[in-house]
């Protein structure tokens, strides 16, 4: 098991609204692949270091879990084709 920080890039043009569900979406298939509590925090719209999908900037949000190797390329892969997230990016922070 080990313990896993995700950075997830929306686009900047996403309502609010769309951002919520979106968020809780994430949160509910990292629940169904991981283990224990996720924790979660939007850090807000930042610039990008170059353009992503013809896009300078993107909302960041940061997600913290703990989940088995195996259940990482589940999680990446039932986010690859969303329209409003723009970047993944899945980091082992420490292992257990």
């Amino acid at each position: 098991m080990n313990h896993y920080e995700a950075m997830f890039i929306f686009r900047p043009d996403i309502t609010e609204e769309k951002l919520d569900k979106e968020m809780k979406s994430i949160k509910r298939s990292i629940k169904t692949h991981g283990k224990g509590d996720v924790q979660f925090t939007n850090l807000g719209k930042k610039t990008l270091a170059y353009p992503v999908h013809k896009y300078d900037e993107g909302v960041y949000v940061n997600y913290e879990f703990t989940a088995q190797p195996a259940g990482i390329a589940k999680i990446k892969k039932s986010f690859k084709h969303r329209e409003n997230i723009l970047r993944v990016l899945i980091i082992v922070k420490g292992r257990s």
